[in-house]
């Protein structure tokens, strides 16, 4: 049997209290679920904060209901529908702990995280948040496997995040302070979450990691928060391009410029250019297409994408976009004869 350690504590005595902020858009199924992840902790004492996103089925009387049943730990935020970065600034700013955990509604915890994660915390000052190994489970196949990169160990956040993330966003417990020092969540509908942790990489935060279990993503028929099972509709893929631009003038101001990063973050800002100009967004693609030129031109002359503003100069961005794939076939075609 393991012997739950004790419980850490403030320099008053008083226990470490844990915000846990759960944003939840019509997900009334799964929600009593999640807060039951969270009402599950070893630790104590927590808090609950479901923020209604704006709900149009039955998640007010759930919520309503287990705030109810749990009424001096259960919260309820609620909004017009904004989005989950929106929601997670609305729950920070009444979260009352010293710890700060974001739990999507259709995810869980294992029971130990909040005691694991703050004794490495407190195990490790410098530290501004913790991480776990957390599964990706299909509810419907029942297969299971780690999640991204939560089963390694993370040196950095920035610039291991640059290209994808390395933990989902269940799988951290944030300082408080680490969050004020982040700053608030931009209030988009995808990606939010990837720029919110790469802020915090190029504040310098430190990661610190347990080996355990300490979160599962659970994949279903429903939808994302993101919505991205959808595809990269027109205003979802705006939002991409503006979580991108954000990081991209935090790395220039700073001057983190190193091409081992930079040249794959600026082959992704030409792919997010011609999403860009493929549907419709010709301000959003000229403009990442001038940042993708000015992180080349850091370390080269960039002819290839100066030749494509030339194409697109002369044919418009749709058809540019399309000859640069048709182009593209082609050479992955020819290397893959060379292969041979």
């Amino acid at each position: 049997m393991t012997t739950a350690s004790p419980t850490p504590t403030r320099e008053s005595g008083a226990p470490l209290l844990v915000s846990a902020i759960i944003p939840v858009f019509n997900r009334s199924d799964m929600l009593g679920e999640a807060v039951a992840s969270v009402l599950a902790q070893t630790h104590r004492p927590i808090e609950v904060l479901i923020v209604d996103d704006g709900s149009t089925d039955a998640c007010p009387l759930v919520a309503a209901e287990l705030a109810a049943a749990h009424p001096d730990i259960v919260r309820i935020l609620r909004q017009d529908n904004a989005g989950p970065g929106a929601a997670r600034n609305l729950g920070l700013r009444h979260a009352r702990g010293e710890f700060i955990q974001y739990l999507d509604s259709d995810d869980l915890l294992e029971p130990r995280k909040f005691e694991l994660q703050i004794a490495a915390l407190c195990a490790n000052p410098l530290a501004g948040v913790a991480y776990g190994v957390t599964s990706r489970i299909g509810m419907e196949s029942r297969s299971s496997r780690i999640w991204a990169r939560t089963g390694e160990a993370i040196d950095d956040i920035f610039p291991s995040f640059l290209m994808r993330r390395g933990w989902d966003t269940n799988s951290p417990l944030w300082r408080r302070s680490t969050c004020d020092m982040i700053g608030p969540w931009m209030e988009l509908r995808c990606m939010e979450d990837w720029e919110h942790d790469l802020r915090a990489g190029l504040s310098g935060v430190v990661p610190t990691r347990v080996t355990e279990q300490v979160a599962t993503v659970r994949d279903h028929s429903g939808d994302r928060a993101s919505g991205l099972k959808r595809g990269f509709t027109t205003s979802l893929t705006r939002d991409l391009y503006l979580a991108h631009r954000s990081i991209w003038q935090q790395m220039r101001e700073r001057g983190l410029v190193d091409w081992s990063y930079l040249r794959g973050f600026s082959r992704k800002m030409f792919w997010i250019a011609r999403m860009c100009g493929e549907r419709g967004l010709v301000a959003e693609a000229q403009e990442a297409l001038a940042m993708a030129r000015e992180m080349v031109a850091t370390h080269r002359v960039p002819v290839e994408l100066s030749l494509f503003a030339m194409v697109v100069g002369m044919m418009g961005w749709p058809r540019a976009v399309a000859l640069s794939e048709r182009a593209r076939k082609v050479v992955r075609r020819r290397e893959a004869d060379i292969d041979v």
